[in-house]
């Protein structure tokens, strides 16, 4: 019995959660078998970081809307483990800029087809499914945006 799936939409975050915690740690097993130590929570910047580099944790942030604080920490595990680094903008020493190292960009290079698998996997497994699961996740994202959800419960309260 999964007491999750009988909550139904009471649990809708802590499934999305958990259907998350599963793919990102199935993705890191699959780094780790080809040898590379890398972790598919750090990917966001890792991707970025392969098109553009030298770019602050702000613009990482407001890219993805995900909070200044959640790309900090990942930069930081990422500075810890010798895969970026950061330098001060040379021409504004106000702002910190991010990069990837050279053990960094090697990674990403044996990284790059495994990210190819995965998307095609994924979107296999999404078409498995019927249904057209990202883009209800979207309109689901642009509604919360219009009212949120606490907004939502409070008014339903009242």
């Amino acid at each position: 019995m999964d007491l999750m799936c009988e909550l139904g939409s009471m649990a809708f975050a802590s499934r999305l959660r958990r259907l998350s915690d599963r793919l990102k740690s199935e993705a890191t097993r699959l780094y780790q078998s080809r040898g590379i130590d890398f972790n598919d929570s750090w990917f966001l910047i890792a991707f970025m970081l392969s098109k553009r580099e030298g770019i602050t944790i702000k613009e990482v942030s407001d890219a993805f809307g995900i909070s200044h604080s959640a790309i900090s920490q990942m930069a930081s595990a990422m500075k810890r483990e010798k895969f970026i680094e950061s330098r001060q903008d040379a021409r504004d020493r106000m702002r910190t800029l991010i990069f990837l190292t050279e053990e960094g960009r090697s990674a990403v290079m044996a990284l790059r087809p495994i990210w190819t698998a995965i998307g095609n996997c994924t979107e296999a497994l999404i078409s498995e499914t019927g249904e057209d699961v990202l883009s209800a996740i979207t309109e689901m994202e642009k509604k919360i945006e219009e009212k949120d959800l606490f907004t939502r419960v409070t008014q339903q309260e009242t």
